[in-house]
């Protein structure tokens, strides 16, 4: 889960919306291009009139929320992105450079270059990209904007400008300030400084030698990729208390009090606040425990030892189980949430142009995929414009640790809901699922995150809770089911909009991480399991209806979804039209007959749902049809 540039949806009306019209309202023939371009240098000059009610037309929504009015007043240089004032730099959209991508009859993505400008100064670029629906035929609505990148940038720029147009000490802290001053002069000694953190009113610097990139992070547990900087860190009397011998040192305090995290070529080990060594990078893990005798769990391969108060550590640990000491792993099975609201322990950007705080998690929790390498949040002591500023309230992660099972007496697993609004607001909030994975017989602990948004527009959704379906079972020693429950959004036949449902990954073991086999099917079983009854119950939402197992339209989907992977060409133009943009599929499909592509798994599938369609009460056979 990496803080980068997504699609998204300002509110959950437009997203319905897109979601909504393509489901009811399919054209019959693609625009053109050149109507496209229209549509757009119509948005573009409303913008230029700044006519605000104007903006709000082109968007299909039926009440416009608050953030699409402040982005609409933004474009319209209205007011600035927090609503408060005029903006403080221009939007101009190049529509003559824009790039057109014409999905289907009923579906347009348009990606518009944009510029900020103010008086003199330099000028940034940026982008917006538009999801247009044709309402009907030549009618365009925008169902879905994607303003992340578009508000990053100028929240950036205005900082940029605000740096050249008003005095420090109006946007900066005193201790922000000061760091700014001792940054440069470390700069005779490093080739960056990167970030400060302020511990009880002093300033600790983390220094770089070689070329950085803010975006480095991204890749650090990547072991292909070849970092082409090494990080340190200088206390405040400008000591190097850590050499710059590392890819990441955390937070301090951040996984033990008085002690720093640090990681090298992915292994991982422990410095206290005064620059002693106190375990050197050669663990693969360290797991803080809650325990009388020793602070810390440690592995290297498939050897644990203990990390002891007084700092040493024991020999290796024969007879260790792993399920054993799981209660005493710090944040294991707890709920708890990030904000950035807080003063204390601020980790902040050496840039005045990104007005962020930072939190670099426990590597534990980055390796068990609860949390990503880096968090940013609000800067409680910077006075700036900032992509938070486009919603009320703060961006914040919430982690709700939902139950711990036992599948078997090798196999435990545990389940998390990460709900995050990804620094910024997005008049919705983003929810997607962990599950842990305790192997006693490796003993291991393997963690993975999941997306669970399958919606035809791009966003993301807080599932309602009313359907739980968490399940992990082992398929053989190195293969895990995992069930969790996902937002499809999808018609199904017959009028069935299937909302939340079950939805199955299969794990496997690599490089000793999880990963999720590849599988586009929405029920996922079919691909990898020979089924039995037990694959047909689970919750369901269907048309905002909470039902106890598949349908008869949805095991009639679930079969023909087998034969549309394949490109099947159906003859029924319903099952057509339903999975004209699945599978990457050319239109309607290339084959009359796939049987050669079928799996032994998919024969046994396709045979036992032909059985259940047989014996559904249905009132269509052609439905079931191929």
């Amino acid at each position: 889960m990496k803080n980068k540039p997504i699609l998204i949806a300002l509110a959950g009306a437009v997203l319905l919306a897109g979601t909504t019209f393509l489901l009811c309202c399919r054209n019959s023939s693609n625009p053109e291009k050149a109507e496209i371009n229209q549509f757009l240098y119509g948005f573009s000059n409303r913008v230029n009139e700044g006519n605000t009610k104007a903006l709000l037309a082109f968007f299909e929504v039926n009440k416009a929320p608050k953030s699409l009015k402040r982005l609409v007043n933004l474009l319209a240089g209205k007011k600035d992105i927090g609503g408060k004032g005029k903006p403080i730099a221009r939007v101009d959209l190049d529509v003559d450079n824009s790039t057109i991508h014409i999905v289907d009859a009923d579906m347009v993505i348009a990606n518009i270059p944009a510029k900020f400008s103010h008086d003199s100064l330099e000028n940034k670029r940026s982008l917006i990209t538009l999801k247009i629906h044709q309402v009907s035929p030549h009618k365009f609505k925008i169902v879905q904007i994607d303003v992340r990148k578009f508000l990053t940038d100028y929240a950036e720029y205005a900082n940029y400008v605000r740096s050249k147009t008003v005095p420090e000490t109006d946007i900066f802290s005193p201790i922000t300030l000061a760091a700014f001053k001792t940054a440069e002069q470390l700069k005779t000694r490093y080739d960056s400084v990167i970030w400060f953190e302020h511990i009880e009113g002093k300033t600790y610097y983390y220094v770089v030698k070689g070329k950085w990139d803010r975006w480095n992070i991204d890749s650090i547990n990547n072991k292909n990729h070849s970092n082409s900087y090494k990080m340190g860190l200088v206390n405040p009397e400008l000591k190097e208390i850590i050499p710059a011998e590392y890819d990441l040192i955390h937070n301090i305090n951040g996984t033990f009090t008085g002690l720093i995290e640090v990681e090298k070529n992915q292994k991982k080990g422990l410095f206290d606040v005064n620059g002693k060594n106190i375990l050197p990078a050669n663990y693969d893990e360290i797991l803080p425990l809650k325990d009388n005798l020793y602070i810390a769990t440690l592995r290297v391969g498939t050897d644990y030892f203990y990390l002891q108060k007084d700092y040493s550590v024991t020999a290796k640990v024969d007879g260790f189980n792993i399920s054993e000491i799981l209660n005493k792993i710090i944040d294991y099975g707890n709920s708890y949430s990030l904000a950035g609201n807080h003063p204390e322990n601020i980790l902040e950007y050496n840039t005045r142009e990104i007005s962020n705080s930072i939190i670099l998690p426990p590597s534990y929790l980055v390796d068990w995929e609860i949390l990503p390498n880096i968090i940013m949040l609000r800067n409680p002591i910077r006075k700036a414009i900032t992509f938070d500023d486009m919603e009320e309230g703060d961006a914040y992660y919430k982690i709700n640790f939902e139950e711990n099972i036992e599948a078997n007496d090798w196999l435990q697993g545990a389940f998390y809901s990460i709900i995050n609004d990804y620094l910024g607001g997005r008049g919705g909030l983003y929810q997607s699922n962990a599950v842990l994975v305790i192997d006693k017989k490796r003993n291991r602990i393997y963690g993975h995150q999941v997306n669970i948004f399958f919606a035809m527009s791009e966003g993301g959704v807080v599932l309602s809770g009313k359907c739980k379906n968490n399940h992990l079972m082992p398929v053989n020693d190195s293969l895990f089911e995992y069930e969790t429950t996902a937002f499809l959004a999808r018609d199904m036949g017959e009028n069935q909009l299937v909302g939340e449902a079950p939805y199955y990954y299969y794990l496997t073991l690599k490089d000793g991480k999880l990963q999720s086999l590849p599988n586009e099917r929405f029920f996922g079983f079919t691909k990898y399991v020979k089924m039995d009854d037990s694959y047909l119950k689970g919750f369901y939402i269907i048309n905002d209806k909470t039902i106890h197992g598949m349908t008869s339209e949805m095991i009639q989907y679930a079969k023909n979804e087998i034969f549309a992977e394949y490109q099947y060409k159906f003859k029924n133009p319903k099952w057509a039209d339903l999975f004209q943009s699945r599978f990457n599929r050319d239109g309607a499909g290339k084959y009359t007959n796939v049987d050669d592509s079928l799996t032994e798994i998919d024969k046994y599938n396709i045979n036992f749902l032909n059985e259940k369609i047989k014996k559904a009460k249905s009132g269509s056979n052609t439905l079931a049809a191929k």
